[in-house]
């Protein structure tokens, strides 16, 4: 039995998690109100992240018990199982650590429920409006021409595109692998870190950058009327050509579906248009600075994965290349910000310390 007096263990843990839960439940209700002007709220679609949630509970099993036993057998403990019990002590010997570990795995469908309803509400709050200045600075950056030009020419063939479309849909795979590792694996300061940049990141740059930028991207250009739609027409009829003749396309499967959603006013789970600023740049470029804390191959692997993500942002004509750099930008601001919290809280210290006393209570007695 707890002593009353004394401190609650690892209490610490609540300077990210509270503010993670809050950002995630203001961001719900702010979907449920602007979503319900919209048609859809963000109660609509929480059974959609739900179930796609619960569809990761047997890689949650797999990913707890089975690499641990494996590594008690490969080093021929004689009790593979204490062992593992053992190691779910010390990772989650606590209420607060049991907490951690598994909140972002509930919060987070709430949060993407809500962002979800907020995208789909953009042009129906801010008609799209940017999509002409955004292709004029790219066209200043790359000296007169549009980005896409210069990745056609590199990897315009029908076998490289379909590599780097596939791999640019694997990103929905990698971010349920992202928000398992992290939560379920990481050391204690870089799970807050990840988290607390990730949920900052679809609040400031997904609601606040979409709505501010409201942009449907050169894929739309046509479709939303821009003037600029003429410099991206022969992007979009060398993709819809590789994709009906050669290899299917998912970038431009995709683009057909958001947009028939979009024009017959049918919101629902997974739908939704927005630019700028990119989302799935901003995302890859956290996966490489939170990789680059675990050493040279995960820095390396991390950067050449956010890099094949900016490269196929363009190549499949989803965004423009400002929308990378500025969500690149801003993602690395908002990794630094996380940081100075956690130094300005007490949070890194405290884990710290804690830390710097293990080898001494024995390995039974860690806490990642």
């Amino acid at each position: 039995m707890r002593h009353p007096d004394r401190p609650l263990a690892h209490r610490e843990e609540l300077l990210w998690l509270l503010p993670v839960a809050a950002a995630c439940l203001v961001l719900f209700l702010a979907g449920q109100a602007v979503g319900s002007g919209a048609g859809l709220a963000a109660s609509d679609l929480t059974r959609g992240y739900v179930r796609m949630a619960l569809r990761t509970l047997p890689v949650f099993a797999f990913l707890l018990v089975l690499p641990p036993l494996i590594w008690s057998v490969l080093k021929s403990s004689p009790s593979p199982f204490a062992d593992l019990a053992h190691g779910l002590a010390r990772r989650y010997g606590s209420p607060l650590l049991l907490a951690a570990g598994l909140a972002p795995l509930v919060l987070l469908p709430i949060m993407f429920s809500g962002y979800g309803a907020l995208k789909m509400a953009i042009p129906d709050y801010v008609p799209f409006s940017w999509d002409d200045r955004l292709a004029a600075l790219d066209r200043l950056l790359f000296f007169g021409s549009q980005p896409w030009e210069l990745t056609h020419a590199l990897a315009g063939g029908a076998t490289a595109t379909a590599v780097i479309d596939r791999i640019y849909t694997l990103w929905i795979l990698m971010l349920s692998i992202a928000i398992l590792g992290f939560a379920l694996f990481a050391p204690r300061y870089d799970r807050a870190r990840f988290f607390l940049a990730f949920t900052v990141a679809w609040i400031l740059l997904g609601v606040g950058g979409g709505y501010l930028f409201s942009s449907a991207g050169p894929c739309y250009a046509e479709l939303v009327g821009a003037r600029s739609a003429v410099e991206f027409a022969p992007m979009m009829a060398r993709l819809r050509e590789i994709s009906d003749m050669t290899i299917p396309l998912g970038a431009v499967q995709w683009q057909d579906v958001l947009w028939q959603a979009h024009v017959n006013d049918q919101p629902s789970f997974g739908m939704g248009i927005s630019a700028m600023p990119s989302l799935h740049n901003a995302i890859a470029i956290l996966y490489a600075l939170a990789l680059g804390r675990f050493g040279r191959a995960g820095a390396i692997g991390g950067w050449v994965y956010a890099a094949i993500i900016f490269f196929g942002s363009v190549h499949l004509g989803w965004h423009y290349a400002v929308d990378g750099l500025l969500a690149a930008a801003a993602m690395a601001a908002i990794w630094w910000g996380a940081g100075r919290y956690l130094e300005a809280s007490g949070y890194a210290n405290s884990v710290a310390s804690e830390k710097a006393v293990e080898p001494a209570r024995g390995p039974a007695m860690e806490a990642a």
